[in-house]
């Protein structure tokens, strides 16, 4: 969701921008982190038939926004300073929507906004992550080596989730191929078998049979069909509900994490996102309790962001990182070698040098198993084809088999 916000600076100058979150709540907290006066906070709801052409579908390209990072860091670094590279930026992109955000950021840092509240006004091109990094970066001074792990990050993300995209356009063939296959056979054939089958005065179909002609009734009633409809929207809202309460999302996530070898990858992709991103954090500068509640929220398991939430609290008290990671790392949602690994980088003093490490060596595994995901699953697939295909010969040929017996 989308939200509308105003909000007072510590200059008590007056910002308005938008933010998208799962909650109103969350967009608050978010504001007040920030040093903000909340003067409003309200969902916003989109139909300007300007905004809608002016709008992207699918969003922004991530390809756009590393590209958009990555010339905003050259600029800088070449001596241009942010007013006049924002304005380049603006005039130089093509896409709609993108040029209309980095419009709203050069006019917010015309205003004397930082780069930070700028970006961090516009929803859809930096996450909370690298607006957080972004701020770090201002503060240090070093916005041009930050800019470049923000576009790092970027492209991280995009390879992860190509790899996963890639290594299910196969088994996703495969299925969708077998359902065509299941809806030809039971609107065509079928009918035309049951129909062979009573001209010869036979009403006694073998059970397969009838299960496929009853299969092939039901869908063929139009009423049948609208409550089909109307079961599959209810199971769509009823998800969408129970994944937008705290518990019901944890327990759908749960249910990820347990479907085989898919949940296995989940688990590592999870693994990777949390390396990365609080290495990055931490690199920068940042605190490590601030650094841990920002990758609690950029993780997309909430079993994973809990036990990360929950360790907040301890490393407040002072118990150090892996102690309190293991402490509430309940079902192993982390795996145990990581966790010892933590604890060696902290004796050690190289805890950003081990998450850099542990990060490359879970890339590695992901990358192994996104390569072999297709033989992974093709036992399932197998399976499952062959006992469609061997129902299908049961169901289409005995009783055509009978027939030419009766007749022979």
């Amino acid at each position: 969701m989308e939200f509308n916000y105003v909000v007072i600076n510590s200059r008590g100058e007056r910002i308005s921008g938008k933010k998208e979150a799962e909650q109103k709540e969350d967009v608050f907290n978010f504001l007040m982190s920030k040093g903000f006066t909340v003067i409003s906070l309200t969902e916003a709801i989109n139909i300007d038939l300007s905004t809608f052409v002016s709008t992207d579908l699918g969003g922004i390209p991530l390809k756009e926004k590393v590209l958009v990072i990555k010339q905003l860091a050259t600029m800088i670094s070449a001596g241009i300073p942010i007013i006049q590279a924002l304005d380049l930026l603006v005039k130089q992109t093509e896409k709609p929507s993108l040029q209309k955000k980095l419009n709203e950021i050069y006019k917010a840092v015309e205003r004397g906004l930082t780069l930070t509240e700028a970006f961090g006004s516009q929803s859809g091109i930096l996450s909370e992550v690298q607006i957080n990094l972004l701020a770090a970066g201002e503060k240090s001074g070093n916005l041009v080596q930050i800019l470049g792990k923000i576009a790092l990050d970027m492209e991280k993300s995009k390879t992860l989730r190509g790899q996963v995209i890639g290594a299910l356009i196969y088994p996703a063939v495969i299925f969708v191929a077998m359902i065509a296959v299941i809806v030809i056979l039971i609107l065509f054939m079928v009918p035309q078998v049951k129909d062979l089958y009573a001209s010869f005065g036979r009403n006694d179909l073998p059970f397969a049979t009838t299960i496929l002609i009853e299969i092939s009734n039901f869908f063929s009633n139009s009423f049948s069909i609208v409550v089909l409809l109307i079961l599959g929207l209810t199971v769509y809202f009823a998800l969408r509900y129970t994944n937008s309460t705290y518990k019901g999302r944890r327990f759908l996530d749960k249910l990820k994490l347990r479907i085989p070898v898919w949940g296995t990858l989940l688990k590592k992709m999870e693994v990777v996102q949390f390396c990365r991103i609080f290495n990055m954090l931490l690199s920068s500068g940042l605190p490590i309790t601030d650094s841990v509640e920002i990758v609690a929220k950029a993780l997309s398991n909430k079993n994973f962001s809990d036990v990360l939430l929950f360790a907040r609290d301890d490393i407040i008290k002072g118990t150090p990182l892996s102690l309190a990671l293991a402490k509430h790392n309940k079902n192993t949602i982390y795996p145990l070698v990581l966790i010892k690994i933590i604890s060696v980088g902290e004796e050690s003093g190289k805890i950003e040098k081990v998450l850099e490490d542990m990060t490359s060596f879970y890339e590695i595994e992901v990358n192994q198993m996104t390569a072999n995901l297709t033989k992974l699953i093709e036992p399932f697939i197998m399976l499952i084809a062959g006992g469609l295909v061997m129902f299908l010969a049961l169901a289409i040929y005995t009783p055509t088999l009978q027939i030419v017996q009766n007749i022979s």
